[in-house]
């Protein structure tokens, strides 16, 4: 946010305190330090942590000489001549590695410490640390350390400014630095700053007693720790200077009033993003409903009165609430916003909340705010006209709501200070003159799903100091010349979803954008030469032709989506040599040719591509031996290609972190590597439509993300989530996303996943010349939920152990030579929605109950040796009477069906010849079949003629 600038203003400060404050003489060396060298003992000291360290840009290349108190990073006290501070952070390229030396130690009057921003990566935080009594300052940010915070540091009683900030990334090899409990802070009673986000403190229940028990702490900041409780209140309050908090991105899921919090009233910031607290928050406390009293009187016996409410935060400059789950009415909760005579609060983020009802018509004392956020919400009505009166406003976000109304030049004409505009997402409407020149400068204007088509607004024209345009889904249907002019300084340009025809200029080249979303359009012709310092494209969806570009200086590229255009031609071999390349997308294309072999000794760099589709295209070749340089690929699709040979076993072993692999409709053949077991993370496997022979390998049962109970690949989860999240200009106001998406037949019929391909746990090796049983455990891989091998040569049963397989939700083994019985067992898959077992050699009884009173009897057609339900007639032994299958009849059934038999033929002669010899016999018996014959037909006819009456039928 633009108010977070000011931190590292109180950072600079709290340091500069610190050392005057400490010791007079701390500060920077004199001339008369100058003349003479260091202690010697400090000097060897600094020269033994010199040699344990990696310095492979000489940062320490000035620690020479006898005089350590010029060296670069160290500062010397001029009274005393002892090291006082020592500077080493990391500064771009200049970062140091290694081991950190227990010769530190011996810099007893060591004050200032700052390791941070440098690659200790594998290094525990040494509990040495903790012996250096006099620190002030101690700075571990961002240095790659990890393991148990020691609770030696709380042993440093003089401490002012400890930081253990670590980065935030998914790493398997990497893990978080963390602490059991917070127990070990309660020593550290000067303590005035502490910054642990990032750092893994799950297990630390009690944090917010021990954080109260530091009562000059003035800032504390807890992001993303894995917190996951909190307590209503405290018995006393000690956190009287706390002026910022921080706990934003953890999951305490408990309602946000009461809370502790609320009784800090010197807070200056607050900041509570994502932290899933819900229900209204506090406003008066007449207003606290009767449970939110009693909760907080159970927890807080010695309580005299209800905790403050919100309006006596009259300090606060900064709340963020966004994505808190905030309910309520937008006008209830601003009116219970701070309201003293010096109200202070500047900036208001209220975004990606439950938040409905239409903006109060009066301002309030919100007069003083420079940020106002409320997108994201269920806000209605128009906007009132306070807001257009907000004169030092520099940042209005309503995007994503359903506000309405008309916004012309007239409403904007106040806002001078306007840096960004976003009104996007809404129901309102842009009315503004072609000619109109505004007053601002913004930065970003973000406009998408308004419709501003279809020519391209002419008023931001003027607009030269734009980082941010948004306006996909516009209906704009061409731009103007001038507009690669214009924003050729822009930072991110988003026009997908529309429909601007033309072609893409030669001077793109030149332009500073490092993100640019132009896909779903109309854009024909060649490819052009990208901007150079460009990270993100996405192209996709257009009509590009030609052949890619044969010179692409683009060393900063993360992210090159292509797809879905007619791109042809081969791949070129800078794909080789893009050290950053995170994400390639170039599928459904006309690419030809074999994908380049990035052979190491004609392009040495770390390839660190995590995703890459090529499907649908005419490459061919053997398996790219390419992906040998690439071990972090995670999502790996050459489906539809013409690829051909055998898979080799180093795709397992070059790429241990594979996710998921499609390889479908190729011409793969020979064997499938038993060696697949050694991914443990490979939880979509599609090898159908090729030439695979041979048995499946009953090591696939082993494939452990497949089978773990723990749920799906993390790995996987976080690529597809949103490799490419990015928060610019330190807020949510813009937010690019990368998603994967992947056609699979599934469930019966083709499906599109994109975010949800994390939770597809797939095995598809239909449509090949498979031989042999099924793997008997197969049933050990409990989370898969598609399952396909069809049009194989399998043999042998069903295992039983298929009815472990509790998530399934399609199952295809039709067309094969599968026999025996349906296991029972399979009754248990109540999650089985898809089912085909058609055309094997199957017999006996269908199994009941569950899905299996839901499949027709196609799902069965083929086996002859099947029966029961849904199929016609039913089992031997069910029935005598409707046992029209069986062709065992016992020798008591014979011998009465014989009896019947001769009694009938028998009786039959006797009439026969009684008739025969006796004449008036004959005429009675003859006469009273025609009097019968003659009575039924009158019968019928009546009734016949009646019916007919009665239904309107005309003969």
């Amino acid at each position: 946010m633009a108010g977070y600038s000011r931190f590292l203003v109180q950072e600079t400060l709290i340091v500069l305190c610190l050392l005057l404050s400490s010791t007079p003489a701390a500060t920077s060396v004199d001339s008369s330090t100058l003349n003479r060298s260091c202690i010697a003992d400090e000097r060897a000291a600094l020269l033994s942590v010199k040699a344990s360290l990696l310095d492979p840009n000489n940062y320490l290349s000035s620690w020479q000489g006898e005089d350590c108190c010029s060296w670069k990073g160290v500062r010397c006290s001029a009274k005393t001549g002892h090291v006082v501070k020592l500077n080493l952070r990391g500064m771009n390229s200049e970062k140091i590695g290694g081991e950190i030396s227990y010769s530190l130690v011996n810099l007893q009057q060591l004050r200032y410490l700052d390791l941070s921003y440098n690659d200790f990566f594998g290094v525990q935080i040494p509990e040495f640390l903790g012996s250096m009594s006099s620190l002030r300052y101690l700075n571990l940010s961002y240095t790659l350390l990890y393991g148990r915070i020691p609770p030696q540091l709380g042993n440093l009683t003089k401490l002012i400014y400890l930081d253990l900030r670590c980065w935030y990334f998914y790493n398997p090899r990497y893990n978080l630095p963390f602490s059991v409990d917070l127990g070990w802070l309660s020593q550290l009673s000067s303590l005035k700053h502490l910054d642990m986000s990032y750092v893994n403190l799950t297990t630390a229940v009690d944090w917010v007693h021990e954080i109260n028990r530091l009562p000059t702490l003035k800032e504390l900041n807890l992001k993303d720790s894995g917190l996951r409780i909190t307590v209503p209140s405290l018995r006393q309050f000690n956190l009287t200077a706390l002026d910022v908090l921080d706990i934003s991105f953890n999951s305490f899921d408990t309602s946000i009033a009461p809370n502790w919090f609320w009784n800090a009233t010197s807070l200056t910031v607050l900041n509570l993003q994502s932290c899933y607290f819900y229900g209204p928050i506090p406003n008066e406390v007449g207003k606290m409903t009767s449970l939110e009293q009693v909760s907080f009187q159970k927890n807080n016996l010695m309580a005299t009165m209800i905790p403050p409410s919100f309006k006596n935060l009259c300090n606060l400059t900064l709340l963020d609430l966004e994505s808190s789950n905030t309910t309520g009415d937008i006008t209830e909760l601003m009116e219970g916003l701070p309201n003293c005579r010096w109200n202070k609060l500047q900036i208001l983020d209220l975004s990606l909340n439950n938040i409905s009802g239409e903006l109060p018509n009066q301002l309030g004392t919100l007069s003083n705010l420079i940020y106002l956020a409320l997108s994201g919400n269920s806000l209605t009505g128009k906007i009132p006209s306070w807001v257009w009166d907000l004169r030092k406003l520099i940042l209005l976000e309503l995007r994503g709501n359903k506000i309405s109304g008309v916004v012309n030049e007239d409403h904007l004409n106040s806002l001078a200070d306007l840096e960004l505009l976003g009104l996007g997402s809404t129901q309102l409407q842009i009315k503004i003159r072609p000619d109109w020149i505004p007053p601002f400068k913004v930065q970003a204007v973000l406009l998408e799903s308004l419709q501003l088509g279809p020519e391209f607004p002419s008023w931001l024209k003027s607009q030269t100091s734009i980082k941010i345009l948004g306006m996909a889904n516009t209906s704009i249907n061409a731009i103007p010349d001038w507009f690669w002019v214009v924003f050729s300084k822009a930072d991110i340009l988003d026009l997908r979803y529309n429909q601007i025809s033309g072609t893409l200029p030669a001077t793109l080249e030149f332009m500073a954008a490092y993100t640019l979303l132009l896909s779903n359009n109309r854009f024909s012709g060649a490819i052009p030469k990208f901007p150079r310092n460009i990270s993100y494209i996405d192209i996709s969806s257009n009509s590009l032709s030609g052949t890619l570009p044969s010179d692409f200086q683009v060393p900063q590229l993360t992210g090159l989506f292509l797809n879905n255009n007619s791109i042809s031609g081969t791949i070129p071999f800078w794909l080789c040599s893009l050290e950053k390349l995170l994400v390639l997308d170039l599928s459904t294309n006309m690419l030809t040719g074999e994908v380049p072999n990035c052979q190491e000794d004609s392009y040495p760099y770390k390839n660190n591509l995590v995703t890459v589709n090529l499907n649908n295209n005419n490459l061919s070749g053997e398996f790219p031996s390419a992906f040998r340089n690439f071990p972090d690929v995670i999502f790996l699709d050459l489906s539809y290609n013409k690829f051909s040979g055998k898979l080799p076993v180093w795709i397992w072993e070059k790429m241990p972190i594979l996710a998921l692999l499609r390889l479908r409709s190729n011409r793969f053949y020979g064997h499938i590597p038993s060696e697949l077991a050694m991914s443990k993370e490979l939880q979509f496997l599609d090898l159908a439509y090729n030439k695979l022979s041979g048995s499946i390998p009953h090591s696939i049962v082993n494939l452990s993300a497949m089978a773990r109970n723990s749920g799906y690949s993390e790995i996987l989860q976080r690529s597809i989530a949103g490799l490419f999240g990015a928060h610019l200009y330190n807020s949510m106001f813009y937010l690019i996303s990368f998603r994967e998406t992947v056609s699979v037949f599934t469930k019966g019929q083709q499906l599109e996943f994109s975010s949800q391909l994390r939770y597809m746990v797939f095995l598809d090796l239909s449509c090949n010349n498979l031989t042999g049983e099924i793997p008997q455990d197969i049933g050990a891989l409990i989370v898969l939920k598609a399952f396909n091998l069809s049009w194989n040569q399998l043999s042998g049963e069903i295992p039983v152990s298929i009815g472990q397989l509790k998530e399934l939700e399609s199952l295809d083994l039709s067309n094969n030579g599968l026999s025996g019985e349906i296991p029972s067992s399979m009754s248990a898959l109540t999650y089985l929605s898809t089912m085909n077992l058609s055309y094997n050699h199957l017999s006996g009884k269908i199994p009941t109950g569950n899905q299996f009173e839901t499949f027709n009897a196609s799902v069965y057609m083929g086996n002859i040796g099947l029966c029961g339900r849904p199929l016609t007639g039913s089992c031997p032994g069910n029935s005598s009477s409707q046992d029209t299958h069986g062709n065992h009849l016992d020798l008591g059934h014979i011998s009465l069906y014989l009896a019947m038999i001769i009694g009938f033929v028998l009786n039959l002669w006797v009439v026969f010849c009684v008739m025969l010899f006796k004449t008036s016999w004959r005429i009675a018996y003859f006469r009273f079949v025609d009097e019968l014959y003659d009575k039924i037909y009158v019968t019928v006819a009546v009734r016949f003629a009646i019916w007919k009456r009665k239904y309107g039928i005309r003969s």
